[in-house]
């Protein structure tokens, strides 16, 4: 029997004894993107397995053009121009991939989120410039379309987590100057106003601006970079990524992110 512990929020959780697939149990729609499980990854071609890079130049072999979603939706997230995909790392025994900040990015098809007005996203995420870059955002462009997210790195050594039903609120973590790895999580709630974002097992911000009416949406997940690669690149890495179309309780929040934190290399 695994041991029991008391989290940051005063929770107790069974230690070792989460994995995501548990925040999936219920049918909720999202992924779970995880480089450190290398039966997921995958290059350009879909079916060869990526080598982590450890030292040296970084080849084609190291490239990401795949990721399998572990969440049992079947949302995989892909790259299929060779120049564009993140590399695979293994540094000081932490998988991640790395974004080059120039064109690099990932992104699925349309996930169908129209049946929830509530999210919780995890990951954990390093950036190496103060820069507005994507870690992760619901649809090509969050400013044009309704419904969406977007996990981000904001300039002035800003994380930001943004929320929209037909209105976008932001909820921004100050004083985190790169290179600066964090765990990071975004929590709303469009029907009731709920912007949230935590940084390392802390709230942050949670503005209860009006974020309109609505759902979310039926739109591409895109991951290091806006619309494919095109825009908002982000130089730095990502060590995992989990979309919830729900909004997960105190506990969930709290076994999430100690399962991002182990991945990440950060203590929280």
């Amino acid at each position: 029997m695994y041991g029991l512990g008391v989290n940051r929020l005063g929770v107790t959780n069974v230690r070792g004894g989460f994995t995501p697939l548990a925040l999936f149990a219920s049918g909720e729609e999202g992924v779970w993107y995880d480089p450190s499980d290398l039966t997921t990854v995958f290059q350009v071609d879909g079916s060869t397995a990526t080598v982590p890079w450890t030292s040296g130049a970084i080849t084609d072999a190291n490239r990401v053009g795949k990721l399998v979603d572990k969440s049992g939706n079947g949302n995989d997230i892909v790259q299929t121009t060779l120049s564009k995909c993140p590399a695979l790392k293994l540094v000081d025994g932490l998988y991640y991939l790395e974004f080059d900040g120039v064109d690099d990015g990932l992104r699925s098809a349309n996930i169908d989120f129209t049946g929830t007005t509530t999210m919780s996203v995890f990951s954990g995420a390093r950036k190496e410039a103060d820069e507005v870059a994507v870690v992760a955002e619901l649809s090509d462009t969050f400013g044009s379309n309704d419904g969406t997210f977007r996990l981000a790195s904001i300039n002035g050594n800003v994380w930001r987590y943004s929320s929209k039903g037909t209105i976008g609120v932001n909820a921004s973590a100050t004083g985190y100057t790169p290179p600066v790895t964090s765990v990071l999580t975004g929590l709303s709630d469009i029907a009731n106003d709920v912007t949230t974002i935590r940084v390392d097992g802390v709230e942050k911000a949670s503005p209860t601006g009006d974020q309109g009416t609505g759902s979310f949406g039926d739109y591409p997940l895109n991951l290091g970079a806006r619309n494919n690669g095109t825009l908002l690149q982000l130089e730095g890495r990502v060590y995992g990524l989990i979309v919830r179309g729900a909004l997960s309780n105190a506990s969930e929040i709290a076994s999430a992110e100690k399962y991002i934190a182990d991945k990440t290399g950060v203590a929280i």
